[in-house]
C-alpha cells in the first residue's frame, strides 16, 4: 500500500470548515449589480406608470373643466336670444326645506332697439304675482292692484343680473358620469357633491356630501341646455326647461296699463340736495299704485324738507290720480 502521509517536514493544509458568511459575501458581490439594475428598472417603470396615470387624470380634469366652462359660456341671455325672437324659462322646485313646492315662468325678448322685455309669473311661491319689465319700467300685479316700480340708480342692472341667474349654469365642480348623443341632442349626466353653505344646503337642507344627479339635454350644435332634471336618490327636486320662439306673451293686465292715458307724473330726486343730484320723471297710468325698490343707505321722503318719509303705509295711501314728488336722500 502506498503511503498517504505527507513527507516529513512538509506543511499540510488543514480543512477549516465551510465559511457561510464568506460565501454569501462572494455571491453578493457577483449578484448585486443585477439586483440594482432590476430594482432601478422597476422604479423607472413604476414612475412612468404613475406619471402616465396622473397625466391622464389631469387631461380628463382639464377636459371636464373646459366642457363645463363651454356650457356656461353658451348659456347666457344674449346668446339664447341671439337667433330667437323670444325664450321662455320654466323652473320648478320640490321638497324644499321651509317652503311648499313652487314654479316660475320667465318670458324674455328684446326689441329691435335692444330693449329687454321680461314677463314673470309665479305659481305657489308665497304670494303669487305677475311681473313685467319693459325697458326701465317695472310693473307688478298681485291680483288686486298693478304696482309701478320706478327704477333708478343700479336697480335695472341688478334686476337683469337676477334674470341672468335664472338661466342654466353649472357650479364647475361637477363630474361627468355619462354622455350619449342622438341626432342633434346630447344627454349628459353629471354628479354634484353638496358643499357646505351652497344653495342645496340652504333651500333643501341637504347635508354636505349629498350627491345631486343632474341630467342635461343639450343642443349639440351650440351647447344650449334645453333641460336640466336634478334628483337625489331618484327623487326629482328641480326641473329646468327653456323653449324658443313661443307666443308673444304680453299679459292682459300689462296691455290694459299700456292703453291708459299717461297723465299722472312722478318726479324722483335721487341723491337729493347733495353732489350729483339726479332728477327722474315718470309717466304713470291712472289707477296704478307703485312703490320703490330698496336703495342701501337712502331714505325716500315726500317733501322738500325731508320730514315725511315715503313708507309702506304712505305707498298704500297714495292717490293714484295725483302727481307726486319724491326725494331720495342718503343717510347722514
Amino acid at each position: 500500500m502506498g503511503n498517504t502521509r505527507s513527507n516529513p517536514g512538509e506543511k499540510t493544509k488543514r480543512y477549516q470548515g465551510y465559511d457561510v458568511n464568506k460565501v454569501m459575501a462572494n455571491n453578493s458581490r457577483h449578484k448585486r449589480p443585477w439586483f440594482w439594475k432590476v430594482l432601478g428598472i422597476s422604479l423607472i417603470l413604476s414612475l412612468v406608470i404613475i406619471t402616465t396615470v396622473c397625466l391622464i387624470a389631469m387631461r380628463q380634469r382639464k377636459q371636464r373643466t373646459n366642457y363645463l366652462s363651454k356650457l356656461n359660456k353658451a348659456n347666457t341671455l344674449d346668446l339664447l336670444l341671439e337667433d330667437h325672437s323670444n325664450i321662455t324659462i320654466t323652473r320648478s322646485y320640490k321638497g324644499l326645506k321651509d317652503k311648499d313646492d313652487y314654479s316660475t315662468t320667465r318670458f324674455l325678448k328684446k326689441n329691435e332697439k335692444g330693449t329687454l322685455f321680461s314677463y314673470l309669473k309665479t305659481n305657489g311661491y308665497d304670494q303669487d304675482y305677475k311681473e313685467v319689465l319693459s325697458g326701465e319700467k317695472l310693473y307688478r300685479f298681485d291680483g288686486n292692484f298693478t304696482y309701478f316700480y320706478g327704477l333708478v340708480g343700479d336697480d335695472l342692472e341688478l334686476l337683469q343680473q337676477d334674470i341672468e341667474s335664472e338661466i342654466f349654469q353649472v357650479d364647475g365642480s361637477e363630474s361627468v358620469k355619462e354622455q350619449t348623443e342622438s341626432s342633434d341632442l346630447m344627454k349628459s349626466v353629471l354628479n354634484y357633491e353638496v358643499q357646505a353653505g351652497d344653495p342645496y344646503t340652504k333651500l333643501y337642507g341637504f347635508e354636505t356630501g349629498t350627491v345631486i344627479q343632474k341630467v342635461l339635454t343639450i343642443d349639440v350644435e351650440n351647447l344650449i341646455v334645453t333641460s336640466d332634471v336634478e334628483s337625489v336618490n331618484d327623487e326629482e327636486i328641480y326641473h329646468y326647461t327653456v323653449t324658443f320662439d313661443g307666443d308673444n306673451k304680453n299679459p292682459k293686465f300689462y296691455r290694459a296699463v299700456k292703453e291708459k292715458d299717461n297723465k299722472r307724473s312722478c318726479t324722483v330726486y335721487y341723491n337729493y340736495d347733495q353732489d350729483k343730484e339726479k332728477k327722474y320723471e315718470f309717466s304713470i297710468p291712472y289707477d296704478v299704485y307703485f312703490t320703490l325698490l330698496d336703495h342701501k343707505d337712502y331714505t325716500v321722503y315726500m317733501d322738500e324738507d325731508c320730514m315725511i318719509e315715503f313708507t309702506t303705509t304712505q305707498m298704500q295711501l297714495q292717490n293714484p290720480e295725483s302727481d307726486m314728488e319724491l326725494y331720495m336722500k342718503k343717510g347722514e
